[in-house]
């Protein structure tokens, strides 16, 4: 009986309802089982948190008895750009919703597809090649791999789930069935990224003839015998800008890698269990024979300067030639770490940010790489050496950069805020471009902020900023010293239609 007044009270009560239908863009169709967020602008309400559900089998969603505030709504779904209620663009965002207690809004979300790019890889005399591999990277310095496909057995491929964006694509090295090997080539028939074919992504189409004929060559097989300090299985890995293969041996027992096209190469041997590692760097140009030593080594211990008690979220990701590699949280005060090239970065407190992280030994780079990534800190751990330290040097006198955005003159609340760091350096101390969204008030903050130069952007039309999209917008330019606090006013810039 207690359950059924407390229903019927419940029902009684006016309280805000916010309902739709999720439908694809093109055709119209619903979208079912489709990811619907409504998230708070903060400062909306203290108790306030994120709903998220999933639309029913006819694309329809509906969040019943939402408390008071101003919220934004959003969608996701695989294959498809995400989309949020009163978008303008389909890269950008939605305009934030005013909930009352007599709110009762009914919407429809539609959703673009994300772009593809097709083409056929040809041979020497126009037809196509099955089983190769093709990937797409943006082009952009470093080659970062976006999405990838192999060709069907007419030699067509298409490779899905790009970002509107302007990419390179490539095969990597094949091998036929004659044992003929094909070399890595950008399409049509360049080997250099400035030699290639730029293919701009749209939504809802696929980008067509974006066709590849790649070289003749010989391609070389890498080889050896396995020396470790304790019996037990090895996982190998090999990269470069072009490939990333995992295989695995055994101490004591032999490798075999082929189809490697002429590169400059890293190979990493490590235990299982991560007690153990070996590291190498090859250029390879014909077939090889390289042993791997695999030794036990000790964790890496890491230490912050000045000597206090800050707490600090450490990440890292092994940065191989491919760059494949995702970022993950490394336990602190030690780690094992296999040798190798590592890229670390760290979130402290808002008044502090870190200066450098580097090992016990200086930082050390890639002589060949002329261009590094910038958002972390290069660190490597030497091979066959028991333990080490690197070292965390935190600034306690960050500066900020704060204010308020303003549309018709009027604070404007849920509005995405960019930050663009215009040196590397700087980039690499924050972690890259940084985004938040003014509160409800209208107004953000950055903190933890190295002195320099930034530019900062109020707008819903992007979800990424560039330099180039920081010039286009004419973006505020702001320079802060060490320590220093201060307040800009933003107005929301808006991207011609």
């Amino acid at each position: 009986m207690r359950i059924l007044l407390f229903l019927a009270i419940s029902l009684a009560m006016p309280a805000g309802v916010i309902q739709g239908v999720v439908l694809e863009w093109a055709s119209g169709k619903p979208l079912s089982r489709t990811i619907v967020n409504l998230q708070p602008v903060p400062g909306s309400g203290a108790n306030l948190r994120p709903v998220q559900i999933r639309s029913g089998r006819s694309g329809q969603f509906s969040f019943p008895n939402i408390p008071d505030g101003l919220y934004l709504l959003q969608t996701q779904r695989e294959g498809f750009l995400p989309a949020a209620f009163g978008q303008r663009r389909p890269t950008g965002h939605g305009h934030p919703i005013t909930v009352t207690r007599d709110s009762a809004l009914f919407t429809e979300l539609r959703l673009h597809r994300m772009g593809a790019i097709t083409g056929t890889v040809l041979d020497e005399n126009g037809v196509g090649i099955p089983r190769v591999k093709v990937v797409a990277y943006r082009a952009r310095l470093p080659l970062r791999i976006a999405s990838e496909a192999t060709t069907d057995d007419r030699g067509i491929y298409r490779i899905t789930g790009l970002e509107l964006a302007k990419y390179w694509v490539r095969t990597a090295a094949h091998q036929l069935d004659d044992g003929t090997g094909l070399l890595p080539q950008f399409g049509p028939e360049a080997r250099e990224p400035r030699d290639a074919i730029v293919h701009e992504v749209r939504f809802d189409n696929d980008t067509p003839d974006a066709n590849i004929r790649p070289e003749p060559g010989n391609l070389a097989t890498l080889s050896g015998n396995i020396v470790c300090d304790r019996q037990t299985a090895v996982d190998i890995v090999i990269a470069s800008e072009t490939m990333r293969k995992k295989v695995t041996g055994a101490c004591g027992g032999g490798y075999s890698i082929s189809g490697l096209a002429p590169a400059v190469y890293e190979i990493t041997a490590s235990y299982p269990d991560g007690s153990g590692s070996g590291f190498t760097e090859l250029q390879i140009s014909q077939n090889m024979q390289q042993g791997l030593q695999v030794v036990s080594t000790s964790p890496t211990f890491f230490e912050t300067r000045p000597t206090l008690r800050i707490p600090v979220k450490l990440f890292a990701r092994r940065d191989d030639l491919s760059g494949a590699e995702p970022a993950q949280q490394v336990p602190t005060p030690s780690a094992m770490l296999g040798s190798g090239h590592w890229e670390f970065t760290a979130q402290v407190a808002p008044t502090q940010y870190v200066a450098s992280i580097q090992n016990d030994r200086g930082e050390q780079r890639r002589p060949w790489r002329a261009v590094r990534p910038p958002e972390g800190f290069p660190v490597f751990v030497e091979p066959f050496r028991s333990g080490g330290r690197v070292r965390i040097t935190i600034s306690e006198r960050a500066a900020q950069i704060g204010g308020v955005v303003t549309r018709d003159a009027k604070p404007a609340p849920g509005i995405p805020v960019f930050l663009w760091p215009v040196k590397e350096e700087t980039r690499r101390i924050t972690g890259g471009p940084r985004e938040t969204l003014t509160d409800i008030e209208g107004r953000f903050l950055f903190g933890g902020l190295p002195p320099g130069e930034y530019r900062v952007l109020a707008t819903m039309d992007a979800r990424e900023i560039t330099a180039e999209l920081a010039e286009e917008a004419r973006a505020r330019a702001i320079t802060v010293t060490e320590g220093q606090t201060l307040q800009a006013e933003l107005t929301l810039w808006q991207a011609p239609e």
